[in-house]
């Protein structure tokens, strides 16, 4: 094929015109395509949903792909849209050992990540609210853009986690641009607060579907925050150091995809309180005030006067979810008044029989 015909390939990919590709390349024998012909008519298969299609061409030229960083980020692709999420992490991760910069490769992999490790989540009424995908309208041809804040509102809450919670070190952006950007701030450990804060950024910008009984006490938008021991390893993505990040994404969509809301006092356990991670035997989470805070830390007030509120996550056990379940939020806030908000995979559970419950720096609030 010649170069004005590759050049018109591209063009049609550009223009979203996939079949055209297709017809285009099926006329030529098969024998005479190439590897590179061969990638392109893959890519447009992925494109327009066939993705056994594009998986058959491009093992058939596995040999020829194994230094190409596209030849494999195609195959995740496939995979990633075949619901084969374990397959195509594998994939993306080697994009990223070719190609380090791969923004889109190191997307999809922390998508893989968050999905194939995520568990039900369990509403306050121990309702199960089921599994949520962070790709849920992944094989939309046209996406509506990411709802982001407006550059005003986003300086103002950015500004209230740094007035509150402490410098911001570092931002892990959103794993997905496909329906609410929310970005991870990350406030280091300092002699004054000594450990990790980690804070959604960009929950708020989609407001929360508050029952009527709730309109005037609640904030319709949200932040979520957890505090984590000044040792966490918060560049890992092995999961004993990662699910708390991955559940600040569950969770900051969970109102956005439920259509529902998340509020002081609710809690949320894994289905069958299956623990977070191989180091705990936590499974729950409890939505408090922001902990060890100064006063104010709970609303941010934007310019036009909405309130943005914020929740800090405190990790439970099974039998302290069950306990609260059974007695309400204050009678565990009042059990646990010894525990440390800094989560700690092995600390006492509470609602254990026959426990001593030796006093920590930071205290529930």
């Amino acid at each position: 094929m010649k170069r004005t015909s590759m050049e018109q390939l591209e063009q049609w990919h550009v223009q979203g015109q996939y079949q055209k590709i297709v017809e285009a390349i099926e006329a030529i024998d098969p024998a005479e395509r190439g590897y590179e012909l061969t990638g392109q008519l893959a890519r447009a298969y992925n494109n327009l949903g066939q993705y056994e299609r594009a998986l058959t061409l491009l093992l058939a030229t596995k040999n020829e792909g194994q230094a190409d960083p596209n030849w494999h980020f195609r195959v995740g692709y496939a995979y990633y849209y075949s619901n084969q999420r374990a397959k195509a992490a594998a994939y993306f991760a080697h994009v990223l050992d070719l190609q380090p910069d791969d923004a889109d490769a190191r997307e999809y992999l922390v998508l893989c990540q968050l999905d194939t490790n995520q568990k039900p989540i369990q509403t306050i009424a121990n309702k199960t609210i089921g599994k949520h995908s962070f790709d849920q309208h992944a094989n939309r041809r046209h996406r509506l853009p990411p709802i982001r804040y407006p550059a005003p509102d986003l300086a103002a809450v950015r500004t209230h986690i740094e007035q509150y919670f402490g410098p911001i070190t570092k931002v892990i952006p959103s794993p997905s641009a496909r329906d609410l950007h929310v970005d991870l701030c990350l406030c280091a450990p300092t002699p004054e607060r000594d450990y990790w804060q980690i804070t959604t950024l960009g929950m708020g910008a989609c407001p929360m579907n508050l029952p009527p009984e709730q309109l005037h006490r609640s904030p319709e938008r949200l932040e979520l925050t957890i505090t984590l021991p000044r040792d966490w390893n918060v560049d890992s993505m092995d999961e004993i150091w990662f699910w708390p990040q991955r559940w600040l994404w569950i969770l900051s969509r969970l109102p956005f995809q439920d259509n529902g809301w998340l509020g002081f006092g609710h809690s949320l356990a894994t289905d069958g309180y299956e623990p977070f991670a191989a180091n705990t035997q936590q499974s729950g989470l409890l939505l408090l005030g922001p902990q060890d805070a100064p006063t104010g830390a709970t609303v941010c007030t934007l310019a036009d006067g909405q309130k943005v509120g914020f929740l800090q996550l405190i990790p439970l056990y099974r039998e302290e979810m069950e306990f609260k379940l059974a007695h309400g939020v204050h009678a565990l806030v009042e059990r646990m008044a010894d525990v440390d908000h800094v989560f700690c995979p092995y600390r006492l559970n509470t609602c254990a029989p026959d426990i001593e419950r030796p006093r920590n720096p930071y205290l529930l609030s």
